[in-house]
C-alpha cells in the first residue's frame, strides 16, 4: 500500500510542477507584454510629442501630424493600440496574481505597486484620449469632470486634473502636462521598481 502510494505520489508531483511552472510562465509573459507596450507608447509618444499642440489648436494639429510625420497615422495607431494592450495586460496580469494567490507576504509590496500602476495606466488612457480635443473628448472631460465633482474636495481635484473648473478644449494644456510628464514618469518608475522586486525575489511563485 505505501509503495502504491508513494508511485502515484511521484507521479503527481512532477505534474504539479509543470502546472505551476506554467502558470509562472504565464504570468511572466503577461507582465513582459505590459512593458513591451510601455516602451512603445514611450517611443511612439516622444515622436508625437513634437508635432502636437496642445490647445485650441489640439485638434487641427492632429490633422495635420498626419501629413507632417512620415507614417504619422501609423505612429498614432501604434500609440492607441499600444495603450489599449498595457491596460488589457496589466489587469490580467494581476488576475493572474490573484488566482495564484501570489499577493501574500513576501509579494505583497509588488502586489500593491501592481495595483497603483493599473490605476495610473487607465488615467493615461484617460487623459490621452482627452488630448484629441473636440467635441469627443469635451464630453469624456464632463463625465470624469462629473465624477470628480462628486468626491468629497472634487471642485478642487477637477480644477487641478484639468486645470480650470470647466472642460473647455483649454484643458488639453492642464491634460498634456498630466499625460506626458507627471502620469507617464510615475508609471515608467513603477515599472522599473516592480521588475526590479521581480528580479530580487518578490515576483510570483508556482503554488
Amino acid at each position: 500500500m505505501g509503495k502504491h502510494e508513494d508511485s502515484f505520489a511521484g507521479h503527481i508531483r512532477p505534474r504539479q510542477i509543470r502546472a505551476g511552472a506554467l502558470r509562472l510562465r504565464a504570468t511572466f509573459c503577461l507582465g513582459g507584454f505590459s512593458f513591451l507596450a510601455f516602451i512603445v507608447l514611450t517611443i511612439t509618444g516622444m515622436l508625437l510629442l513634437f508635432y502636437y499642440q496642445p490647445g485650441d489648436s489640439a485638434f487641427a494639429s492632429l490633422s495635420e501630424l498626419d501629413s507632417a510625420l512620415p507614417y504619422g497615422g501609423l505612429i498614432r495607431s501604434l500609440h492607441f493600440w499600444a495603450g489599449q494592450l498595457m491596460v488589457i495586460t496589466v489587469f490580467l496580469h494581476m488576475v493572474r496574481v490573484v488566482w495564484s494567490r501570489a499577493y501574500r507576504p513576501i509579494r505583497e509590496l509588488n502586489w500593491i505597486t501592481g495595483v497603483v500602476l493599473f490605476g495610473l495606466t487607465v488615467m493615461l488612457d484617460y487623459s490621452g484620449y482627452l488630448l484629441r480635443g473636440g467635441q469627443e473628448s469635451g464630453a469624456a472631460a464632463t463625465v470624469g469632470q462629473a465624477l470628480i465633482t462628486s468626491l468629497p474636495g472634487g471642485k478642487a481635484l477637477a480644477t487641478v486634473f484639468f486645470g480650470q473648473p470647466t472642460p473647455l478644449n483649454g484643458s488639453t494644456l492642464s491634460m498634456f502636462v498630466w499625460h506626458v510628464f507627471i502620469l507617464a514618469g510615475a508609471a515608467g518608475f513603477l515599472q522599473m521598481f516592480h521588475f526590479w522586486r521581480v528580479r530580487r525575489g518578490g515576483g510570483v511563485r508556482p503554488l
